[in-house]
């Protein structure tokens, strides 16, 4: 079940009115979420059901002993692995193992990160473990964050989904219930009328190739916007939803293409998964004592070039997601030696410095393999064009493609003006019954507008 479309909306008006009536609310929201996963098949439904029965029998001798910790990070991983990386791995090691298209389970990548970051952290001592399953399985499948996001931790979302179940009131009320409606708004706006209007062009440029620089300088633009209002927007509805139902989830981004350097635009963009891979995985690699003192810079960046890499991986099964993540540590690695070498260049130069880089990069996500990516970057730099897609020479049709991509970041910078704490003071200031039935009301709107293609959310196929 997918949040742009009208099935959903639906159901959450049903959901929230049995919430809003019976005292159960924490088991109400808690067979919500299942009956919001179940749609996604009886093998993806199987597949959740017995990942999370074995993290929450391992979660007690988790907290006894680090080699039960060991044996669940390789059931989940080995899980994740078989599931989504099972071709890649045989093609690369050149056994021929596997057959047909994969399919990966939804939302696997999101629900094995939060529950072994979970486990790690009862074993460190920093969360508790969850004596019920009813209150454990709705830490990683409240509908709200299930499929894509944000990746929670115990102590932002475990103490809450404790309340609910004890039948204590939000710690908000429903202060928040307005907020979240503007936010559920504001997510399929970004996703029904801005990213799904941008599909058809990133895809007519991309599958048909660009014939020049400009045309592929434009379908990386427009892909950049169309990935960032399509995540954005599943996150923006996320974090509503939670506010309707008095659950407080993180944000997950913060006007990334605003960033001046490119370790601030991964602070900002998919905020929890890069505060996860930092804190497991990065900082225990630079920590370590492998090197010694001689070596703890080689060692620190070596860190950070992994990280970046996986996180790449991550992302998905092939050579131009592990360049993309490599890159993007590359460029992590250029920044700290000019920023410890040289001095600050102007704002204006390192932001466009850095969003020209993330461009690049993108066409490794985008694309759909490594050669496909290696032929659009050269026509980037104008080495020859790779297909038919162009951009129209007369200077009307210009002018406009330039005002279009123009506005779309003029969008973003006013984005973050709609997220300071004035607007959301005012926000909660003007917050009632009207206001509420208004963004109800033009939610269900886009919802019943005609789409020209179906477009899900970017991430369910992560």
């Amino acid at each position: 079940m997918s949040y742009d479309s009208l099935y959903f909306a639906f159901f959450i008006a049903i959901v929230w009115i049995a919430f809003e009536l019976l005292p159960w609310r924490g088991w109400i929201l808690l067979a919500a979420s299942i009956a919001f996963y179940v749609p996604a098949g009886l093998r993806d439904s199987v597949l959740a059901a017995i990942v999370i029965l074995a993290n929450y029998m391992l979660q007690f001798p988790v907290r006894r002993h680090r080699r039960w910790l060991y044996l669940a990070l390789v059931l989940n991983f080995g899980c994740l692995a078989y599931f989504k990386y099972r071709v890649f791995l045989a093609t690369t090691a050149g056994l021929n193992l596997f057959t047909g298209n994969i399919v990966i389970p939804l939302g696997i990548s999101f629900y094995v990160f939060q529950l072994s970051a979970f486990l790690i952290d009862i074993n460190r001592g920093r969360a508790q473990p969850f004596t019920s399953l009813a209150r454990f399985a709705f830490f990683k499948l409240f509908f709200g964050q299930l499929v894509a996001g944000p990746i929670m931790r115990w102590r932002k979302l475990g103490p809450q989904v404790n309340r609910l179940f004890d039948g204590k009131p939000p710690l908000r009320g429903h202060r928040l219930a307005g907020l979240g409606l503007g936010l559920c708004l504001l997510g399929l706006t970004k996703k029904v009328v801005l990213a799904d209007s941008l599909a058809p062009f990133v895809d007519a440029i991309f599958y048909d190739g660009p014939k020049d620089a400009a045309a592929a300088w434009l379908g990386s633009w427009l892909f950049a916007f169309q990935i960032y209002f399509d995540f954005s927007g599943y996150s923006d509805i996320a974090f509503g939803l939670g506010l309707i139902f008095g659950i407080v989830l993180s944000r997950n981004f913060d006007t990334p293409f605003c960033a001046t350097d490119i370790q601030q635009l991964w602070q900002r963009w998919h905020i929890t998964l890069t505060a996860l891979l930092r804190d497991y995985l990065f900082l225990p690699l630079s920590n370590i004592r492998l090197l010694g003192k001689r070596f703890r810079v080689a060692q620190h960046f070596g860190a950070m070039v992994l990280t970046m890499t996986l996180c790449g991986l991550w992302h998905g099964a092939g050579w131009n997601f592990i360049v993309w993540g490599t890159l993007q540590a590359l460029a992590m690695v250029v920044a700290i030696a000019w920023a410890r070498n040289f001095p600050s260049p102007p704002v204006v130069l390192s932001w466009a410095a850095t969003f020209g880089f993330f461009l690049v990069s993108l066409v490794f996500f985008r694309a759909a393999d490594l050669s496909s990516a290696l032929g659009y970057v050269g026509t980037l730099f104008g080495f020859g064009g790779i297909g038919s897609a162009y951009v129209p020479e007369d200077g009307a049709g210009g002018l406009l493609i330039a005002v279009g991509c123009l506005a779309l970041l003029a969008l973003h910078w006013l984005e973050a003006q709609l997220f300071s704490r004035r607007a959301m003071r005012l926000m909660l200031r003007l917050d009632g019954l009207f206001l509420r039935a208004a963004f109800a009301a033009t939610a269900v709107w886009l919802l019943l507008l005609p789409k020209v293609q179906g477009n899900p959310f970017i991430y369910f196929r992560f």
